[in-house]
Order: structure tokens, then C-alpha cells, then sequence
């Protein structure tokens, strides 16, 4: 069940980001120090996709009137339920329509209604249809945002894998040669003991950023289950991408975890 932490506001993407460059320390061997810039630049662009989903999500949250733990089922069924309302409330009345009566057709009148459907990758996506209250269109322009949201970091997710497979393969080629490097270096003694210390701090933080990484897949997923799942109010076809990011990105966080010791 997916349950972003609310965050602070104030705190902007370009900090967060900034955090994974700033936290890698220098090694001391400059085809080294390439290979760990090369592999935390695609790391940066997927924190700044997890701060746009938790701001994403915390918007849609507040347009729902939910707490932070709320989730997608609970809000999807408010949003629902005002929907009847306003539906109910519409003039001239009329009854509220759900998607099966809609079949992907706009109705008549004004009174408005919704469903859930898919676009061209699969991915779920809101449909309105008629006049909605203000606050009511906010809340599902938040929550479209929110989807497309996640579909980008679904989407886009693979692709930052790929370019970290080559870097992280050098990486640990690296380690296995590390003393010879640090010799062609020049570094001996401390500074051979302070280039090894660099390089396993700045593997222990690509690390826990990839966890974060699958972490954050893991959530968008974890999101269009929940607004694909047949109990809420509308629905949408399975959802088939996306799963196979998850499987890499598992694999991928497996065998870097356990090539190093530390």
C-alpha cells in the first residue's frame, strides 16, 4: 500500500539533487572519480522524479481533504462519492453515471462523471466528462498530474538503469584493481588508505540511492495497482508495464549489494 511521508514544501528539488553529487567524495584516480560521476548523474535525475511524485502526491492528498497516510483507494472513493453528489446536484438532475453506463461516451447533460482508462502505453488515465464543481476539478487535475507523474518514472525508470549498468560494472572492475591503480596514481601509505575509504563511502551512497530508486518505482507501480484495482468505484484494464523495470531494478540492487564487502 502506498503511503508517500508528507515532506516540507520548502525543500527544494534542486537541494535534493544536489546531494548526490555533493556526497560522493573524491577517490584520488581520475578515470575513478569519472566513473562515480557517470553513475550518480542518472541516480540525480531519479531523485528529482521521487520529489515531483511526493509533492505530486501530497497536492492531491490536501485537494482530497486526506491526511498524509491517506491512500489512492481511500481518496479515489471520495472523489467518487462527490462526484454522485454533484452529479445529484446538477441541473437539470440527473442520475450519476459510472463507467460501465458511460462506455467511454460523453452524456447529454452537463452532470458530471468519470472513469478511468488507459493510454497508449497501457498506463491509467482520468476521463471527465460534464461540468464539475472548482474545487472538484482541482482535485482530479491533481490527481491526473499525479498519474502522469507516475507513468514518467515507470517510463524512464529502465532507461536510468541502463546507463548505470555500464558504470557500475567498471566500478566494481575497479575494485578489484584498486591497489594497482592506486600505485599508477602515486598514492601510497594515508592517501592510498583515505583513496580506499572515498571510494567505499561513495559505493555504500550509490547503494542507498539505488534502493531509493526501487523504492520510488516500487510506489508509482504501487499507485496504478491501487487505482486499477476492481474494488474501487472505477476501473481500468490490468496494467502490464512497468512490472519488468521492477524485475531489473531487483536484480540490479541483488547483484551490486553483494559485490562488495562493505
Amino acid at each position: 500500500m502506498c503511503r508517500l511521508k508528507a515532506k516540507k514544501r520548502g525543500m527544494s528539488v534542486k537541494r535534493k539533487t544536489q546531494r548526490a553529487h555533493t556526497g560522493m567524495k573524491m577517490v584520488g584516480i581520475r578515470s575513478v572519480d569519472d566513473l562515480f560521476k557517470i553513475a550518480v548523474s542518472p541516480l540525480a535525475d531519479s531523485i528529482e522524479m521521487r520529489n515531483k511524485l511526493e509533492a505530486a502526491m501530497i497536492d492531491w492528498q490536501e485537494q482530497c481533504g486526506l491526511g498524509p497516510a491517506g491512500t489512492i483507494r481511500q481518496g479515489l472513493r471520495l472523489m467518487h462519492t462527490r462526484t454522485q453528489t454533484a452529479a445529484l446536484n446538477a441541473s437539470p438532475p440527473s442520475s450519476p453515471r459510472s463507467s460501465e453506463e458511460l462506455n467511454g461516451q460523453k452524456g447529454e447533460d452537463n452532470a458530471p462523471s468519470f472513469r478511468i482508462s488507459n493510454d497508449d502505453n497501457n498506463y491509467p488515465i482520468i476521463k471527465t466528462y460534464g461540468v464539475f464543481p472548482e474545487q472538484l476539478q482541482k482535485t482530479f487535475s491533481s490527481l491526473s498530474n499525479l498519474l502522469s507523474i507516475c507513468a514518467t518514472i515507470l517510463t524512464k525508470t529502465d532507461q536510468l538503469l541502463t546507463k548505470l549498468e555500464d558504470a557500475t560494472k567498471r566500478i566494481r572492475e575497479s575494485y578489484d584493481d584498486l591497489s594497482h591503480l592506486c600505485q599508477e596514481a602515486g598514492l601510497r601509505g594515508l592517501k592510498a588508505t583515505r583513496a580506499s575509504e572515498n571510494f567505499a563511502w561513495n559505493v555504500r551512497l550509490l547503494k542507498a540511492q539505488l534502493t531509493l530508486m526501487n523504492k520510488t518505482q516500487t510506489e508509482a507501480n504501487d499507485i496504478f495497482t491501487q487505482v486499477c484495482h476492481p474494488s474501487n468505484a472505477t476501473s481500468c484494464s490490468r496494467i502490464t508495464g512497468g512490472w519488468m523495470g521492477l524485475i531489473k531494478m531487483s536484480h540490479q540492487l541483488i547483484e551490486f549489494q553483494h559485490q562488495f564487502p562493505f
